[in-house]
């Protein structure tokens, strides 16, 4: 009877001390399709085709999910790459993040290390930032056009600045070349471009 119970106690112990397997990010995570209800997995795809679509501002080459193997296709088609679907929630890597999560923890209760690995293996991958919306996205996109467009005007105006600061040099130069010995005209000319140089520097910075 000893023995059995012995037996009984590690058997238990070891149950409860499962593994937590490890992964880089949601992305990288994968759940049974089957262990999910299938309405769960229509609501999870939902999530992932209308993010998909936001997330890519209205313009995607691909934009899919399959319910039944619970995997997924988002690619923008403006720089045919994916978005950042892992830092999103009502996706599926964080909806699927968040099950594993939940299993985890089912799996190891009364074991608080076992716990401990599922929040540090698991939860802190999953998302918690909710997608920006549509308006969002459009005051972004509006806000990046106007700074694009103030620093090349800006650019622009220092340029014609620069341009007339070195006609005038110029010109003030062979004025006063034109009264002194032809030798000084050398070091002159080297020490007038020195500091316009100089002074370009200083506006730059």
């Amino acid at each position: 009877m000893r023995s059995s119970a012995i037996f009984v106690a590690i058997a238990a112990t070891a149950v409860s001390a499962q593994t937590v397997p490890t992964y880089k990010s949601s992305l990288n995570m994968t759940i049974d399709p089957n262990s999910v209800p299938q309405q769960q997995r229509a609501v999870w795809c939902q999530g992932q085709t209308n993010t998909c679509q936001v997330l890519c501002d209205n313009n995607t080459d691909l934009n899919d999910c399959n319910q039944a193997q619970l995997t997924f296709d988002c690619t923008c088609a403006a720089n045919n790459s994916a978005p950042g679907l892992q830092y999103y929630t009502q996706t599926l890597p964080t909806f699927i993040c968040q099950q594993l999560f939940s299993n985890c923890i089912q799996a190891n209760a009364g074991n608080a290390d076992g716990q401990d690995q599922c929040k540090s293996n698991i939860q802190k991958l999953c998302a918690t930032h909710n997608p920006p919306t549509i308006a969002e996205i459009s005051s972004l996109a509006d806000a990046s056009t106007a700074a694009t467009t103030a620093a090349t005007t800006s650019a622009a105006s220092h340029a014609a600045t620069t341009s007339a600061d070195k006609t005038a040099s110029s010109s003030a130069q062979s004025t006063t070349s034109k009264a002194l010995a032809a030798a000084t005209m050398g070091p002159v000319g080297a020490g007038a471009f020195a500091m316009a140089a100089a002074g370009l520097a200083a506006y730059a910075l």
